[in-house]
């Protein structure tokens, strides 16, 4: 028999066990007058149990009938081996006196004891094991209770060298092997089939760890015991707030700029390491750690606010664009971010708008606000007339602004051939990289006139004199809807920016303010333009929200057993709906439901997984989702693959297509969102997602196909040619999405 371990060890022989067995129901009957716990869809039952061990849940060993299979009954190894893997379970999974856990671990150990009664009671069990599919899969994480002796009776047909690097450990027994896979099962039971059907009532935790979901201000006990300082830096664009907010976080042994964009977080972290200021880089797809001499890395650091540790103590945090909050599908970074990062001072930098809701959650928390205000730096004009000449009227540093990808990449051609001015373009769907080399370019004078997205409204440098609008409307996603004041001010105010020169002698910036002009192509948006720049500011009425993983752990237990993810968020999208304050908003669903609709069915991924991966940045192209599909089949099966091992369409990634229309932009694009997904994959699951530089070399390469694909546009690609003399666009459908611009 093996040495046992905890408690156990110090107890020998069989009558040391029944002392321990007497010990452990004298402690459980004292509390049998308390009410622990709740099992509102009905406690399991074991009807294949002999009713002594229903009674009793701590029986170690099987008692079966003489007509039961001869394998427990005649083979004393084989059943050897499984009454002292049910002691195994016993003394390392059950010894635990919490409450609100006793009844579920309790009846997991029951369950695991019915699947073995049902299995051993079989005349096949041999024949059935003999045939059973299995897969080292199966024996990393057991999924499937109703197979553990077929498993059980296969351990063998696992590689020796694949059970030491399965256990870590050299030389592994067969009691071991036994073990581990009745142990696997008896996890699986408990964590997927017995704690989410087991409800605690309010005598069985806590009072202070109750929380309230729908009070997501309370989802982060942490900040909560900290009186932090918010720091407010409001303004309109071009006035200097973050600048201010990233002195004070130069200052600073510990600190954190949460940026908007994976661009901008780059840029900030360029610019510290200009100044010789040490800083990390932290993104989704991209990890730098900057080590001193001693492998220590810098204090600071330069993310998305998206990666936010709120595990980590920081004495300064910089969150950029505030009013992002109120977006339906990234706002939940910054609301939890304001109401969960671990820091005793936090600034805050962005619109006025952000300002009442900002007031309310921080009452909410009870931290301490204070309000700096800042005006623009620089002169923002809206012209009286629209753009005259049409196109031919445009000059050097102008940006002129559309709404789709179609309506960019044609203007492009056109501005070209009406004029001699050289167009840069940038849009939602361009890799970061290449939207900062064509903002380089427009900025050093090599291009002329920008055309672009509202995504030149965030994120990029630009050196815009005058900005135009080509309309006032915008597709939302389902119907074209008017330009918000808010959007009208973010875009127009990124004409004449506000430029730094190197520091003075003296140690005091010099400033150079330049006058910005806004427009519009005609009349009727010149109009729009000028009502949504004059207009009040549009204040924000609700912070979205997004769950932590510890929340959705409460509210899965409150759940039936087997409860989908999809199902999780529809539940909490509820209950944070019932918060009276009316303050929060559950992040837009239906983007995270595309994504779990493309994992939803694979059993091999835990729960939490799956709400990671939800949030994954799959963008809406056809070779995008299949991609997602084949690296959630990678994280469900435990492989290990480079992203060359995929039938991904790599070879097309060859300069001699460059000139072709045989691949389109967005084919360039559908592989770098793959590219890109897979680093934040690989960043997420190290161990299944590996040879990042191979990766980093395809996305190098895919990134200067799409630059001098744009370079030598010749023809608008989403233009299809048809009968002679006539054109038509592309329809949606045969993009498998719609032209937003994100």
């Amino acid at each position: 028999m093996l040495p046992r371990c905890g408690a156990y060890s110090a107890i020998k022989g069989q009558s040391g066990l029944l002392r321990y067995q007497r010990r452990f129901l004298h402690h459980l009957n004292d509390r049998k007058s308390a009410k622990f716990a709740e099992w509102p869809w009905g406690k399991p039952s074991f009807n294949h149990l002999p009713p002594e061990e229903r009674k009793d849940p701590n029986v170690l060993v099987l008692s079966f009938p003489k007509k039961a299979n001869n394998l427990y009954t005649q083979n004393s190894d084989f059943k050897n081996m499984i009454d002292n893997s049910l002691r195994w379970v016993f003394d390392n999974k059950l010894l635990s006196f919490d409450h609100f856990e006793r009844e579920a671990k309790e009846c997991a150990f029951l369950q695991l004891k019915e699947h073995f009664y049902v299995q051993l009671r079989s005349r096949n069990l041999e024949q059935q094991a003999s045939a059973h599919n299995f897969s080292i899969r199966e024996f990393l994480q057991p999924t499937n209770p109703a197979s553990v002796l077929c498993q059980v009776l296969n351990r063998n047909k696992i590689a020796a060298t694949n059970w030491e690097v399965i256990r870590n450990t050299e030389s592994v027994t067969e009691q071991q092997k036994v073990n581990h896979i009745v142990g696997g099962v008896y996890d699986f039971i408990y964590e997927q089939q017995m704690l989410p059907s087991l409800v605690p009532t309010r005598s069985s935790v806590n009072n202070a760890d109750d929380i309230d979901i729908s009070n997501p201000a309370e989802w982060f006990p942490d900040a909560r015991k900290l009186r932090r300082k918010i720091i407010m830096h409001i303004g309109s664009t071009n006035s200097g707030k973050t600048y201010r907010a990233l002195q004070r976080l130069k200052k600073c042994d510990r600190g954190y700029y949460a940026g908007p964009l994976r661009l901008l977080a780059r840029e900030v972290y360029e610019r510290f390491k200009t100044e010789n200021v040490r800083c990390n880089l932290l993104t989704g797809e991209e990890v730098i750690q900057e080590l001193d001499e001693r492998g220590n890395a810098a204090g600071l650091t330069s993310g998305t606010v998206e990666m936010v540790p709120l595990s980590q103590k920081f004495d300064v945090v910089v969150l950029d664009e505030i009013q992002m909050m109120g977006d339906p599908d990234r706002g939940w970074a910054w609301t939890n971010a304001l109401m969960g990062v671990n820091s005793r001072e936090v600034h805050l930098c962005g619109e006025k708008s952000a300002l009442p809701l900002v007031e309310k959650i921080v009452k909410m928390t009870g931290d301490e606000l204070i309000v700096n205000e800042y005006e623009r730096l620089g002169e923002l004009k809206i012209e009286d007339n629209a753009l005259k000449g049409g196109l031919k009227g445009l000059r050097k540093g102008d940006c002129v602004v559309a709404f789709s990808k179609k309506k960019i990449l044609d203007l492009k051609l056109r501005i070209e051939k009406l004029t001699d001015l050289k167009v840069a373009v940038v849009y939602g769907s361009l890799p970061p990289e290449t939207r900062i080399q064509q903002a380089n370019m427009f900025n050093s004078g090599e291009y002329d006139v920008l055309v672009a997205s509202d995504a030149v409204g965030m994120g990029l440098n630009l050196s815009i004199e005058r900005v135009i609008f080509t309309t006032h409307m915008k597709f939302n996603g389902q119907e074209m809807v008017e330009l918000t004041s808010s959007n009208v001010k973010q875009i127009g105010g990124r004409a004449g920016r506000y430029r730094v020169a190197n520091a003075t002698a003296n140690g005091t910036e010099n400033r150079k303010a330049s006058v910005g002009y806004v427009t519009g192509v005609d009349a009727e948006v010149l109009d729009a333009v000028k009502k949504g720049m004059n207009s009040p500011i549009e204040y924000l009425h609700s912070a979205v929200v997004w769950p932590t993983d510890e929340i959705c752990g409460k509210l899965m237990s409150h759940l039936p057993p087997g409860v989908r993810v999809s199902a999780l968020l529809q539940t909490l999208a509820t209950e944070v709906e019932k918060s009276s304050a009316k303050v929060f908003a559950l992040s837009e669903l239906k983007s995270r439901l595309t994504n779990i609709e493309l994992f939803e069915h694979m059993n091999g991924i835990p729960f939490f997984d799956k709400l990671r991966l939800s949030n994954a940045p799959v963008k809406d192209f056809p070779l995008v989702k299949k991609a997602y599909i084949h690296f959630c089949t990678t994280i469900e099966q435990r492989q290990t693959r480079s992203l060359l091992s995929y039938p991904f369409s790599f070879d097309t990634l060859d300069p001699r297509f460059i000139n072709s229309d045989k691949y389109s932009l967005e084919h360039y694009e559908s592989l770098h969102n793959i590219i890109m997904l897979y680093f934040w994959l690989s960043n997420r699951y190290p161990s299944y997602f590996i040879d990042q530089q191979s990766a980093r070399e395809l996305k190098d390469l895919c990134e200067m196909i799409i630059f001098e694909k744009l370079d030598r546009l010749k023809r608008n690609p989403y233009i299809k040619r048809g009968p002679p003399g006539q054109q038509r666009a592309f329809s949606n459908k045969h993009f498998g999405h719609k032209n937003k611009i994100v």
